[in-house]
């Protein structure tokens, strides 16, 4: 590891462990809005600077390839700026992995105020089951002054707000209202200029506003989807992996069973571990890294790990790598649970499919199978959910659909 970096990562702890005291101490039943505030502004701080590190970067890279391009350049000399291209590049990534983590924390601070489910929506475009594409850079943005005024004029009216620009997963909207059970997200304008993008925005908040004030709609590119709430409270071992990467940061590995076929591994990256220890006894394990999701930037719009992990330097451990964190799921276990609840199981883990349910109670079709995706089954794993729980939610959710298809079918 070069000395760049090592100095990039003392940066990057000092600031982590301040913005998770800071996420640590933000209060949604608290009137007080001024912590809210001032975590925003260190953020806001912390992106734009790395943002213009990036810059600086990419422009050094832009004039070592016009030197490269050069005639007359020895091969030591074009050997030396192609070592500084990929420095700047690796500089680029480095500081790209900070924005996602600043980010991360803004994701946090969402997740305080307002239930994961609600929040689903906006990360998503409005007519389709795709991704909305991510925030740009803030430095420099547009409006970005309209949009902290807007902010910060919510909160002297003690409306929790939220710039939309500092999270990964409200990528509709510049400025968030948290102060309902359902984000309420604004477009914030400078001029009353109007053209296809802007009508594009517009048509795209109000579509979600209405799927959220009525719990159905023509979004994500299905008509009628309905929003329906949760039949049966979550039950999740938030506790129980915070304890195997408290000890993994202290250098002990650990395994930890909560429930049979459900496992948490925490180990240290710099002492070897005996994996065939660790890993003993699960019958066909499901593997699901947390590091790699993290470091890949895809968590998506899963409770954020920094609200999970709750010690600052465990936290900071976990994204420098300094620890692993696995969650393990035996298939046996899922098939045996699945049958306990009167279902068939089949594991796919393709095309966006976890597995698929066979209701063998059904009174339709039971060949026909009910699909769990592989995004609600990283729910599993990365929220830290019960598989008891699961089960048991997936039953009265299908009973439920059944018994409206039977209505829906008596009323035709």
């Amino acid at each position: 590891m070069g000395e760049e970096n090592l100095s990039m990562l003392r940066y990057y702890k000092r600031h982590v462990i301040q913005l998770k005291k800071m996420l640590n101490e933000l209060k949604p039943e608290v009137t007080d809005l001024r912590p809210l505030a001032q975590i925003q502004d260190y953020l806001i701080n912390r992106v734009v600077d790395t943002e213009g590190k990036i810059s600086k970067q990419q422009v050094l890279r832009k004039s070592l390839k016009s030197e490269l391009r050069k005639k007359g350049s020895t091969k030591e000399q074009s050997a030396k700026i192609k070592e500084q291209i990929a420095s700047c590049d690796a500089k680029v990534s480095g500081y790209k992995f900070l924005l996602y983590v600043w980010r991360c924390f803004g994701d946090g601070i969402a997740n305080k105020y307002v239930s994961k489910w609600n929040l689903k929506r906006l990360f998503y475009a409005h007519d389709s089951a795709e991704m909305k594409q991510a925030p740009g850079h803030l430095g420099g943005k547009k409006g970005i002054r309209s949009e902290m005024h807007l902010m910060h004029e919510a909160l002297s009216h003690n409306v929790p707000a939220l710039l939309c620009d500092l999270t990964n997963i409200i990528r509709h909207g510049d400025v968030c209202l948290l102060g309902a059970s359902d984000p309420f997200v604004i477009e914030v304008k400078s001029s009353t200029n109007r053209n296809k993008r802007i009508e594009r925005q517009m048509l795209a908040i109000r579509t979600i506003h209405e799927y959220l004030e009525n719990d159905v709609g023509n979004v994500g590119g299905f008509p009628d989807m309905q929003r329906q709430a949760l039949p049966i409270k979550e039950r999740h071992y938030n506790s129980v992996i915070n304890h195997v990467a408290v000890e993994a940061v202290n250098g002990r590995p650990s395994r930890i069973s909560p429930e049979e076929g459900l496992f948490y591994i925490g180990v240290p990256t710099q002492d070897g571990a005996d994996y065939d220890e660790l890993f003993e006894g699960i019958e066909e394990p499901i593997v699901f890294m947390l590091n790699h999701e993290k470091t890949e930037q895809l968590w998506g719009n899963y409770y954020p790990f920094t609200l999970s992990l709750l010690e600052p330097e465990t936290l900071y451990a976990f994204l420098n790598g300094e620890i692993f964190l696995l969650v393990i799921i035996s298939q046996s276990s899922l098939r045996l649970r699945a049958n306990a609840a009167d279902f068939d199981l089949n594991v796919v883990m393709a095309n966006n499919v976890g597995f698929e349910l066979f209701n063998r109670d059904s009174s339709f079709n039971n060949e026909v199978p009910y699909v769990v995706s592989e995004h609600f089954l990283g729910r599993l794993a990365f929220e830290f959910l019960s598989l008891e729980w699961f089960f048991e939610f997936e039953r009265l959710m299908i009973n439920d659909v059944e018994e409206q298809i039977k209505r829906d079918c008596k009323n035709a």
